[in-house]
């Protein structure tokens, strides 16, 4: 019997998604979550052509910081070829325009003083493929330094190389339960004095849990270490877990889930092909 699993929205702004899921195992938790890391597509800079560099900076450091500026890549996805598609048809090095967005950048440094040049200042050849955020700092210029570069930008996945990971941070863990035995409590208020999230508190001269803070108990234990008598205990709520994921701006909270959901299912769907093949299923 498969049961439907519970979701609740814990929080949940533009770049960040924290959620309580329910009735799911570990693996499958840990899959869709690895596959948001590794193999959910964004797009990010990937190679610079240099025509002038006479900053400070080596073209290599240059071109480093150009490919961690998170890119806009809701669109892009249906825009350009997967990764895959680009590398078998050898069209990485002829920068075709269905697989790579150029940028242009040309700045040089004042008469007096210094100038930064920003991720704003990248000038892009596709309005739906720019940075997430303008204010980025690439390099700062000084008076006779001039840097005039084309970057080119793909889709890739987080496997190949962080930089084209949607999140920034996914983790999960587990659901705390806090169990307190009155029997064997002797109100040392220990527990409540050493609990570093304020979890534990006192409720008619008994030591009781904060519901509204315990999602965030981190299992440190020290509750348990400090009672003598062992009248507490840190459990976790089975199949149960918080999802918290925290993203670059490249795709969308729903974007990411949705897609790194459909990538998961494809590959069990390939998983089952092969073994009818081999003759394990029947």
């Amino acid at each position: 019997m498969i049961y439907p699993l519970k979701i609740q929205i814990l929080e949940k702004t533009p770049f960040s998604l924290k959620l309580y899921i329910e009735d799911i195992s570990l693996h499958v938790l840990n899959s869709i979550r690895r596959a948001i890391l590794a193999e959910t597509p964004t797009m990010a800079i990937d190679y610079v052509i240099f025509v002038e560099n006479s900053s400070a900076f080596y073209d290599e450091y240059v071109a480093h910081r150009l490919a961690l500026i998170p890119l806009k890549s809701d669109d892009a996805i249906l825009r350009y070829k997967s990764p895959e598609e680009c590398a078998e048809a050898g069209e990485r090095r002829l920068f075709s325009a269905d697989c790579f967005a150029k940028f242009d950048l040309t700045a040089e440094g004042p008469e007096e003083g210094e100038v930064t040049v920003y991720s704003r200042d990248l000038v892009p050849s596709d309005m739906y493929v720019t940075p997430v955020y303008d204010n980025i700092p690439i390099i700062k210029l000084i008076r006779g330094q001039r840097i005039k570069l084309e970057a080119f930008a793909r889709l890739g996945r987080g496997k190949e190389h962080a930089k084209w990971s949607p999140v920034s941070i996914a983790a999960h863990k587990y659901v705390p339960v806090i169990v307190i035995s009155y029997d064997d409590c002797n109100n040392c208020l220990k527990c409540v004095n050493s609990c570093p999230r304020g979890i534990l508190t006192i409720s008619n001269n008994k030591v009781v849990v904060n519901e509204d803070k315990l999602l965030e108990c981190s299992f440190c234990k020290i509750c348990e270490n400090v009672c003598s008598t062992s009248a507490i205990k840190v459990l976790h709520r089975e199949n149960s877990y918080i999802l918290n994921l925290e993203f670059t701006g490249a795709l969308n909270p729903k974007t990411t889930l949705i897609i790194a959901s459909e990538i998961l299912i494809k590959k069990l769907e390939e998983f089952e092909t092969k073994l009818k093949e081999l003759g394990v299923l029947d």
